[in-house]
């Protein structure tokens, strides 16, 4: 390790110990109150994440309130905290990878991507939360600061008012733990990322107090770029009395990442196709000083109090500032042989801000002899963009992939300032009813009433365009019957509406945000746990959704016909025996644009979704190991479609994740050592095939590669 290197740890680390907010009194009670889906640690019980915790039998639906996943009429996922640990995940990408029905859209960067359920993409904000509000889905959120990820698939509009297909990515925070903690983290990626970190906790009997805060920097996984990686969190529990907490969080991010592969964009003209994928770990792919300069700062207020008799009330607020330097290389394919044309820097959005409320009541009352469960809430966001005045792009100059050149730098343009160039408005009003008719069959109706209202500006600060609706309403119904204690069957019928996308820029209507779109969804279901850790989860699924694109004759970025999904996922999450965790599933889809406008589309398959999606991660600790555990991830896709016309494709792949951790107990201290390998076999593939309209790149497609095979090392010490 070089003295610079050990520098950054041992400077982050000590700064960070002598923090005097672990000073104020300790108290050996529990807290009276833990968060709906979170995992509590506690020190004294064993090292962090030794005994993985996979099962997650609670999920947090919003308006709903804490519900079983067995009972829940829909299909939830959870990738657990002590996954996200023992696998060493830094981001939300690497998170989510874990589930056979998400996949991730790459759009400026690496970490400024879109996550999607079902073969649907995402919006801006419309289906990421923190903690169930409303956040930006396009910035970056380090993993290090989560105690999970739920994602709950399909429509979800009744609860959440005007969102896409794309499914809720529920990103959930760490809370305080129950006993003090004090723990640090040194890791190494290859090939010279160090990284130091901090997780502290403490608690007097009416606060809580939860610290993390992580520095790395370093060479990448290309000879010459570069990393770094700054967090600072601090998460508090108020206790007012034994039945209201106050919640409060907040966080600042910022990631670097400059000289990684940038973007391969072909498909303009439409005879240049994608070609094979390339070694990612070669230079001239991506330049030196180009990437990303992301930076997220985040506040959270949340108010919960228990009436008692099961009646519960919630009341929270957001605010969030995403200033993203968007300053990546575009590798614009001009032929078939190879050539193509670098292009420094994004023309993207700059800055996000939000702004995002909650509020709900839940509980139960009998009418004429039957239980209902009752909810009614309300939420929403405010968001606005700001775009720069001047494009900042550079060409600098030509390449060709079989011999990638390094080119010249070129100074980046004057920005000349930001302009709001869009704000969008969504409030919804939502009541549901479960009717319980016997302990066998209940009947749950949901439904959201919704406000929005949309606004694009040209830099002079002149209105472009504008939509407003009122009273706009999504309902969903679902039936559910109990054969058994342990078995669920379900039927749910939805109908959404979805705030329309943002037309991106270089197209004729930049900045255009579209009139709503109506979405639909039939579901069918059966979970059953066959042991009391583990729940296993069936679904068969038709969806529908207007699918906006850029016409290639008028530039126009409008509707071109509507995206049809049917499909069918199995998935199971859990402890299978005492020694052996498992999660994943597999996932059949297809992904078909009917009804298209655009010659030579229609019942073409949907750019970047596969038909076959599978991801299976086991986690085996024995307890005759005495702390050793191995872990193993295998992660496929079959073919993708490359263009809307079906004459390019992206091969299938698969890839193989293994990993080895010991956990020990050491002068009075536990430690736990970590290993992961990621795509053992160096498989050469592409992580992200998504259409033009989605980035920014109009008439053209847009690929990443997929990481190469990356070693992790990390040492954990409780002190």
């Amino acid at each position: 390790m070089t003295s610079r290197k050990a520098a950054i740890l041992g400077g982050t680390l000590a700064g960070i110990l002598a923090l005097p907010s672990l000073a104020f009194a300790q108290s050996d009670e529990a807290s009276s109150a833990t968060p709906h889906g979170s995992e509590i640690i506690v020190t004294g019980q064993g090292a962090y994440g030794a005994i993985p915790v996979w099962s997650a039998p609670k999920a947090d639906l919003g308006p709903l309130g804490d519900k079983d996943v067995l009972d829940t009429p829909a299909s939830v996922t959870t990738v657990p905290e002590s996954l996200i640990v023992n696998m060493q995940a830094r981001t939300v990408n690497d998170t989510l990878r874990y589930l056979p029905s998400v996949q991730i859209r790459d759009q400026q960067g690496l970490e400024v991507s879109r996550p999607q359920s079902r073969g649907f993409q995402s919006s801006i904000a419309q289906d990421t939360r923190l903690d169930g509000l409303n956040v930006i889905g396009t910035t970056a959120i380090a993993a290090e600061n989560l105690g999970g990820i739920q994602v709950l698939n399909g429509l979800s509009g009744a609860l959440y008012g005007p969102q896409s297909p794309a499914g809720v990515f529920d990103y959930q925070l760490k809370r305080p733990t129950a006993a003090p903690m004090l723990r640090v983290i040194g890791s190494f990626d290859q090939q010279g990322l160090w990284t130091g970190a901090v997780d502290a906790s403490n608690h007097s009997d009416v606060v809580g107090v939860r610290f993390n805060a992580l520095h790395g920097e370093g060479e990448s996984w290309v000879d010459g770029s570069h990393a770094n990686r700054t967090l600072i969190a601090l998460d508090s529990d108020v206790h007012i009395d034994s039945r209201t907490v106050l919640e409060l969080d907040g966080s600042y991010y910022r990631t670097q990442a400059y000289g990684l592969p940038g973007s391969i964009v072909y498909f303009n003209p439409q005879s240049v196709l994608l070609p094979a994928a390339m070694d990612a770990t070669r230079k001239g792919y991506g330049q030196p000083g180009a990437g990303t300069d992301l930076k997220t700062a985040t506040g959270l207020a949340k108010l919960r109090h228990d009436f008692g008799n099961g009646w519960k009330f919630e009341i929270g607020g957001l605010y969030q500032n995403a200033d993203r330097g968007l300053y990546g290389i575009t590798n614009t394919l001009t032929d078939n042989s190879g050539d193509y044309t670098v292009t420094k820097n994004f023309t993207a959005v700059s800055r996000f801000n939000i702004v995002s409320n909650t509020a709900s009541l839940t509980g139960s009352v009998t009418l004429l002899g039957l239980k209902n469960d009752l909810s009614l809430g309300t939420n929403g966001f405010v968001l606005g963009q700001y775009n720069n005045r001047n494009s900042i792009a550079v060409t600098l100059g030509t390449s060709n992939l079989s011999d990638p050149a390094i080119l010249p730098e070129k100074a980046t343009p004057a920005t000349g300032g930001r302009y709001k160039s869009g704000r969008m408005f969504v409030q919804s009003i939502v009541t549901a009813d479960t009717v319980h008719f016997t302990d066998q069959i209940s009947l749950q109706a949901v439904m959201s009433t919704s406000f929005l209202t949309s606004s694009s500006y040209n830099a002079a600060g002149t209105r472009t365009s504008h939509d407003s609706e009122s009273g706009v309403l999504s309902p969903t119904v679902s039936l559910l019957y109990k054969p058994l204690n342990n078995v669920t069957l379900y039927a749910t019928y939805a109908s959404n509406v979805e705030q329309g996308e943002t037309a991106p820029s270089g197209t004729a209507n930049a900045n255009e945000i579209l009139s709503p779109y109506r979405d639909r969804q039939v579901e069918i279901g059966a979970k059953y746990t066959p042991l009391p850790g583990f729940l296993i989860t069936a679904t068969g699924f038709r969806m529908t959704r207007p699918l906006a694109q850029t016409d290639a004759t008028t530039n126009i970025f409008a509707v071109v016909g509507t995206q049809r999904n049917w499909g069918a996922e199995l998935f199971g999450q859990g402890e299978v025996t005492p020694a052996l965790s498992l999660l994943g599933g597999v996932t059949y889809l297809d992904a078909r644009l009917v009804d298209a406008i655009v010659p030579g589309t229609d019942d073409g398959r949907v750019v970047g979704v596969p038909h076959w999606k599978s991801d299976l991660t086991a986690d085996y600790h024995p307890a005759f190991a005495k702390g050793f555990a191995v872990t193993g991830t295998l992660h496929y896709e079959s073919n993708r479609a490359a263009t809307n016309i079906g004459n390019s494709y992206a091969p299938a792949f698969a890839t193989v994740d293994l990993g080895a951790r010991y956990a020990a107990h050491w002068f009075g201290h536990d430690e736990v050592a970590r290993l992961n390998v990621i795509n053992v076999g160096d498989k050469r593939y592409y992580s992200s095939i998504a259409d033009g309209n989605i980035v920014g790149s109009p008439g053209a497609n847009t690929a990443y590669l997929g990481a190469p095979r990356t070693v992790m090392a990390s040492i954990e010490v409780d002190l």
